[in-house]
């Protein structure tokens, strides 16, 4: 077997036939000028994966993105094999939604006629997977044979799922195998997931050690082709990395395209065989970070109806964080900081924002909130009655502000970044309709620490300080009273609140782990500074019960926050599926 090999990872944007049509196409024309043999997109690269639910049940849609294969995508192909994924309606039949039947497909073209359409067998019903759904599995197993330059191959087509078939009854790889395929092809719409910290177990390792796993077994070389970019589900932002890649026969890395980016790369395999690639290095916290730097870029970009980012800038280390992320995203002329102080915030920390401001170089505005403040109180105290409650005053400063940013979101027609972070989110530690508003929760996905790890990353990536030191140090406070500073201890609460979301744990299995010290020591510390030497057993388990019931009662302000990127094992939003009316307080 000689074949060269184009793996083609595209950042397709969500309903857009036609565009994303044309980007395979150029996609096809690229690889015929290197003489590719075979051309290989991602999972429903056509229609983008994450789709409104009005798109999958449009029969105008649904007919559009099949006659984009026809009209579109196979003229292309004269002289070469391309793989899209696409939807594949069947009119003929009706699903139990009493819908038309419509499968999650992978086309195989060549010379202007479709050789096979491959249905997605395994369809997942977790997380943000809505594959079961909407779509019918596929049962055939079949590989296609596809003409090269030097003879015929046989292809067996595996759609993201199919590959991992651990817990399923069909085993698609092994089926391939058995029937002669010489070359696996999967394409994917597989989301980036971070790892926990002092650990190399995210998403991508779990990737490689599976596709090893499966060469080592079959001997056959695999092509891992997946989607970059981001899609959404209305309550989440899902960003896929891309790190598309592919295996030889030995198992070695023969192929290794760019993580959070377009790429298109050419391999040749000889009797199954490719030259090695080095495996990319690893840095959790560039990964993370770099994940969210795509994903606040790519949704200015495909929304296409904002002129610019705004961003509120404290001098605390939640906004600091935001202010790199949406410089990287987005670059100087397009980013505009603002700092809104009221009596109670400190000097220091005002220093400290116009620091940031001066570091990455940013236009910058201060607008003093008190006299508003006391205007708003002043009326509100006239007609209705004495402000009775402290908070109340507290959360009227944050409200002002939101109130600021949005009317000034409105007038320049600019995208408001919101700065909360996981920690806060969970504990319902923010003002809703103040700290909260925005049109995108940047690090609403990140635990306090990972906040603070993530900053530290951008001043070795910049290697200089463009986040002064001082806001690593001073203490977290939301300035909205005299002497106020957050009543956590982030290095505990963090990982705690963490782990109810992401683990699933109840307040009485975290005390048991607590006990047995097997808390992980990456999240929670080691030696003097673990949580073991913070807290006896009984602190802990009341922090535990108290922290679990805020998790609770806070859930109706985070229903009513912005889209939250999700870099995690288990977001906020509508990957975490959370009712607001839940009477159990824990145990």
């Amino acid at each position: 077997m000689q074949l060269k090999i184009s793996l083609a990872q595209i950042n397709p944007k969500t309903g857009d036939i036609r565009g994303n049509a044309a980007r395979i196409v150029r996609g096809i024309d690229e690889a015929r000028r290197e003489n590719a043999d075979l051309v290989i997109f991602p999972e429903m690269c056509l229609t983008g994966y994450c789709l409104d639910e009005k798109l999958l049940i449009n029969l105008q849609f649904l007919r559009a993105n099949q006659e984009a294969i026809l009209r579109d995508i196979a003229p292309a192909c004269e002289g070469i094999t391309a793989v899209v994924g696409f939807i594949d309606l069947d009119e003929e039949r009706r699903g139990p939604d009493n819908r038309v039947v419509r499968r999650n497909a992978a086309a195989v073209i060549r010379d202007g006629r479709v050789l096979q359409i491959v249905k997605k067998r395994l369809l997942p019903a977790y997380r943000y997977f809505e594959d079961k759904r909407y779509f019918e599995a596929g049962r055939e197993v079949e590989p296609v044979t596809i003409e090269t330059s030097r003879g015929s191959v046989r292809i067996g087509v595996l759609i993201c799922e199919d590959f991992w078939d651990e817990g399923y009854e069909l085993k698609p790889t092994a089926i391939y195998a058995a029937k002669g395929a010489e070359l696996l092809v999967c394409i994917n719409a597989s989301p980036f997931v971070g790892c926990n910290p002092g650990r190399r177990d995210g998403k991508r390792s779990a990737r490689m050690e599976r596709l090893q796993s499966q060469v080592a077994r079959y001997r056959i070389p695999i092509i891992y082709v997946n989607t970059v970019g981001i899609g959404d589900n209305g309550k989440n932002i899902i960003p896929y990395d891309g790190s598309s890649l592919a295996l030889d026969r030995d198992g070695k890395l023969v192929a290794s395209l760019r993580p959070f980016a377009e790429d298109q790369h050419l391999l040749a395999l000889e009797d199954g065989v490719g030259c090695p690639v080095p495996e990319p290095a690893f840095d959790r916290e560039g990964e993370i970070y770099d994940a969210l730097v795509m994903s606040v870029r790519d949704y200015y970009d495909k929304l296409g109806i904002f002129r610019g980012v705004l961003e509120a800038v404290s001098g605390g280390i939640d906004s600091a964080l935001g202010t790199a992320i949406a410089f990287d995203a987005m670059g100087r002329d397009l980013l505009t900081l603002y700092n809104l102080p009221s009596r109670y915030n400190s000097s220091k920390t005002q220093e400290l924002a116009r620091a940031l401001a001066d570091n990455f170089q940013v236009e910058y505005h201060v607008i003093p909130i008190q006299s508003m403040v006391d205007q708003v109180v002043q009326d509100f105290e006239k007609h209705l009655h004495p402000i009775r409650i402290p908070v109340t005053l507290e959360n009227l400063q944050s409200r002002i502000r939101g109130l600021i940013m949005m009317a000034e979101s409105n007038d320049r027609q600019a995208l408001l970044l919101t700065n909360g972070n996981e920690t806060e989110i969970a504990l319902g530690y923010a003002t809703l309709y103040g700290d909260m508003v925005g049109g995108l929760s940047v690090i609403g996905d990140l635990p306090k620490p990972d906040v603070y790890r993530l900053a530290r990353y951008v001043n070795r990536k910049y290697g200089r300080t463009m986040i002064p030191e001082e806001i690593f140090t001073i203490p977290a406070s939301a300035e909205l009273k005299d002497n106020q500073v957050d009543p956590f201890d982030y290095d505990v609460v963090g990982p705690m609140m963490n782990d109810f979301t992401e683990s699933g744990w109840s307040p009485d299995e975290m005390v048991e782990r607590f006990k047995a010290r097997a808390l992980s020591p990456e999240k929670y510390g080691e030696g003097e500074r673990s949580v073991y030497d913070r807290h006896s057993v009984d602190e802990f388990a009341a922090l535990a019960h108290r922290l679990y019931r805020s998790l609770s009662q806070s859930v109706y302000k985070r229903l009513q926050g912005a889209p939250i990127i999700a870099v995690s094992d288990r977001a906020f939003g509508f990957d975490l599926r959370e009712t607001i009316i839940n009477g159990w307080d824990g145990g």
